[in-house]
């Protein structure tokens, strides 16, 4: 049952032999943890820290392979009274596979035990992955080498909340030394690497052309922030979160006005005709990730609901982004609240203008029918049922200063606003295909009505859908 290190740089380190029946012999890695080494570090007198390694760490042995299959708890006096699955000598291991042991003395001689750093990279964020152990700077295998791994590092080295990527080996150049690591099978949210388990240690048939990197980035953005890009001021846009440290469009399917009400608040906006519009009306995103699905989690009545991200809906393109109207803050005054409609010309007949933001503009007449014009009279509280389409004329309208708001509106005709039709383009007249040119009017009109209608010149008068400009 006695037990020795043997090979090793230093008595805390070798290729591990048992003792048994006068015969000493060595110990097949086939199952062998860092378990096995604390038991095995602990019979010599070591209280630190154990790490296993494989075959190919330290010299080949001779003679007998005694031990094969051990499974100790870590908690055994001696290793011969651990569990094992093969009987005492019958392994059928070479010497090629002879475990061994490194028993962690705490030292400043050279390094701290588990500790981690980048090298190959002249950066400070990015390189090699190089592990101390016993002492000594060595490298890790890229076996089985995934981002769970690599965000260990990232954090063990200060670099919290960062996105941690990992490298195969190679490509920040080979490192000399021991391989000490491989197989490693973190789950991410542990401290330091040596805390991590692995299926084996060691070399094991790794050169250093397999020698494992990361590169760890800070986050662009924090998880759960919300953003509108590309919209026509800073209260409308594509609606963009982060997930994952990185920005993410949502998909604009089947989601209600409520969730514009919740975004809106959160993003320290007014809510009053808060409005969800699909179809990429502020131009399609660029992002990697898209599709996001927003659900609303409301604790109780007193406390605000937040946003979260549910997953991705697999039939959602950037061409689906969804898109929000906000108002400005309650403390901001006024000039028109999102979604209100205008008539400039006249009453019940005249250019019509929709309020985006807190600014109006006009609508292009592409490809507006009488359907949208009968939703806008019925907005402003006039006569529908006969509503028409009038042209632009710059006699009867004059010169147009304010900005193209919409195109492309659809309306069936019975929407209650002009912004729950279908709306394809939403724009500032910099990025827009229509000119003044083909701004749209419309004459609100009953059956009863056989006046012709007639504009008067342009800001004389006005009909409005709300009360502080009508």
């Amino acid at each position: 049952g006695d037990i020795r290190l043997m090979a090793g740089t230093s008595s805390n380190e070798g290729r591990v032999e048992v003792c048994y029946n006068c015969v000493w012999g060595t110990v097949c890695d086939n199952g062998w943890n860092d378990k096995d080494a604390q038991v095995v570090c602990r019979q010599l007198g070591f209280s630190g820290q154990a790490l296993a390694t494989g075959g190919g760490v330290f010299p080949s042995g001779a003679g007998l392979v005694l031990l094969e299959v051990v499974s100790c708890l870590g908690n055994e006096i001696s290793l011969i009274r651990c569990p094992r699955r093969v009987a005492v000598g019958q392994s059928t291991c070479s010497h090629s596979r002879d475990a061994g042991a490194i028993c962690l003395v705490q030292s400043y001689s050279s390094c701290l035990d588990g500790a981690v750093r980048l090298s190959g990279a002249g950066d400070s964020s990015l390189g090699r992955v190089e592990i101390c152990v016993n002492n000594q700077w060595g490298t890790i295998c890229d076996s089985g080498w995934d981002n769970s791994d690599a965000k260990v590092v990232c954090r063990q080295l200060g670099f919290n909340n960062s996105l941690a990527v990992s490298v195969p080996g190679g490509r920040f150049g080979a490192g000399t030394g021991r391989i000490f690591l491989s197989g490693l099978q973190c789950i991410g949210n542990e401290s330091a690497l040596l805390d991590c388990p692995r299926t084996f240690s060691g070399a094991q048939g790794c050169g250093h052309s397999q020698d494992a990197g990361v590169v760890c980035t800070t986050p662009p953005c924090t998880n759960g922030a919300l953003r509108l890009a590309d919209g026509t001021d800073k209260y409308s846009g594509r609606l963009e979160v982060c997930n994952g440290g990185q920005w993410g469009t949502v998909c604009g399917k089947d989601v209600s006005n409520d969730l514009a009400t919740t975004a809106c608040g959160l993003l320290g906006f007014g809510t009053k005709g808060a409005s969800v519009l699909n179809n990429a009306l502020f131009g399609s995103g660029s992002t990697r990730m898209f599709g996001l699905v927003l659900v609303q989690q409301c604790r109780n009545q007193t406390s605000p609901c937040t946003l979260v991200v549910n997953g991705t809906r697999s039939k959602c393109s950037h061409w689906d982004d969804l898109s929000l109207l906000c108002a400005p803050p309650a403390t901001v005054p006024l000039n028109c609240s999102t979604g209100d409609v205008r008539l400039v010309g006249g009453q019940t007949d005249g250019l019509v203008e929709v309020c985006l933001g807190e600014q109006w503009g006009t609508v292009c007449d592409d490809p507006w029918t009488d359907n949208s014009a009968r939703v806008v009279c019925k907005q402003l509280g006039l006569p529908s049922d006969y509503a028409v389409t009038v042209p632009y004329s710059s006699v009867m309208y004059g010169s147009v200063q304010d900005p193209i708001a919409l195109s492309r509106v659809k309306c069936v005709g019975n929407e209650s606003s002009l912004l729950n039709c279908q709306l394809v383009s939403i724009a500032a007249a910099s990025r827009h295909y229509c000119t003044h040119s083909n701004d749209v009017g419309v004459s609100c009109q009953d059956n009863t009505d056989t006046t012709p209608f007639t504009f008067a010149s342009l800001g004389t008068a006005e009909h409005s859908s709300t009360s502080s400009t009508s």
